[in-house]
């Protein structure tokens, strides 16, 4: 009979496999009934933690993990293909592996933070979309295990981080955007409490300022083609010629449909400004002025690094690391 896994409890309970994780840790966000329920099936079904990975612990498992936040799973920003390809590069030049885990929420991205610490899954990790508050890194710190973060958060000396300057990036837009007059300007970002996210909104609204620009609009959503489309339609309802500085292309590119979609056009009455320099960003029409974020150059240094840190017999020197965005303006960004 073959072993029953995590995977199969949750299955047979109808809850996801972090629920699991978290009630056979006793962990006190799991509802009591939920809780006794899975340790009631996984005493009848005689389940037991992976004793392979769990006898790894006190060794190196020769691996490096890559968390992929949401949406990132998806692979929603290039930069993260980048960092993959290249660190297994990296890695198998040093006769190690690359493990990639892919979170669907934020409560999974911290399960699979300490699983990847508690099970001793990999000697390392590396992992994005820092908060300035990141529970998952205070833990990493805490439990003095070694990783490398894309991006900054509360703690800068503490840990090594690769950041791109998105304070840089969000006055880029604005000032390729207000060339031409607009009646109205408006940031579109990810969520609020994403360190790049907030720091493109300071670094716009700064700029705004500076220009004597008031009244800049912000919205905050996650960075789809679906949220670009829809803040487009609920948008392009206001007359007048208007100007949009999205975080990411992903967000510009739903924005041209639902641009279309109104009957308005990019580059002579809407303005528009992209993020990262997607593939295909070039082609549309008209195509799209962005910023680069130099994507080689951050998965090179990420994958450095954390080489340097998992070379360093226990003393190390924290390594910072800060991008700068390049400009690349084409002619979405234009008003007639």
């Amino acid at each position: 009979m073959a072993r029953i896994g995590i995977k199969q409890l949750a299955e047979q309970l109808n809850v996801d496999v972090s629920t699991v994780s978290r009630a056979l840790r006793d962990d006190p966000r799991v509802k009591p009934q939920t809780a006794e329920a899975v340790r009631k099936l996984a005493a009848e079904l005689d389940y037991r933690p992976n004793s392979a990975a769990r006898a790894l612990k006190g060794g190196r498992t020769g691996r490096v993990a890559v968390l992929l936040s949401p949406p990132q799973q998806r692979f929603a920003s290039p930069v993260f293909l980048e960092l993959l390809s290249t660190l297994d590069g990296y890695l198998r030049e040093q006769k190690m592996s690359l493990a990639v885990f892919a979170a669907r929420d934020w409560d999974e991205e911290i399960d699979i933070v300490r699983s990847v610490v508690d099970d001793h899954l990999a000697d390392a990790i590396i992992l994005g979309r820092t908060r300035q508050d990141d529970k998952r890194i205070r833990f990493l710190l805490d439990k003095e295990f070694p990783f490398v973060s894309f991006g900054q958060t509360r703690w800068p000396d503490e840990h090594s981080w690769i950041e791109i300057d998105y304070v840089e990036a969000g006055r880029i837009a604005i000032s390729a955007l207000s060339t031409h007059d607009p009646d109205s300007l408006s940031v579109i970002a990810a969520p609020e409490g994403l360190r790049f996210a907030d720091n493109f909104v300071i670094g716009a609204l700064k700029e705004a300022e500076s220009r004597g620009l008031s009244n800049v609009n912000v919205s905050r959503v996650e960075m789809s083609e679906d949220q670009g489309e829809i803040v487009a339609v609920e948008e392009l309802t206001r007359p007048g010629r208007l100007a949009y500085a999205c975080i990411q292309d992903s967000l510009a590119f739903g924005f041209y449909r639902g641009a279309a979609r109104q009957g308005r056009m990019i580059g002579k009455d809407v303005a528009l400004f992209g993020g990262q320099d997607f593939p295909g960003s070039e082609h549309t029409a008209p195509p799209l002025s962005t910023f680069s974020t130099q994507d080689q150059k951050v998965a090179d240094l990420l994958s450095q690094v954390m080489l340097k840190r998992l070379n360093s017999d226990g003393a190390f020197i924290s390594e910072h690391h800060t991008i700068a965005p390049i400009p690349i303006l084409r002619a979405s960004h234009l008003l007639e």
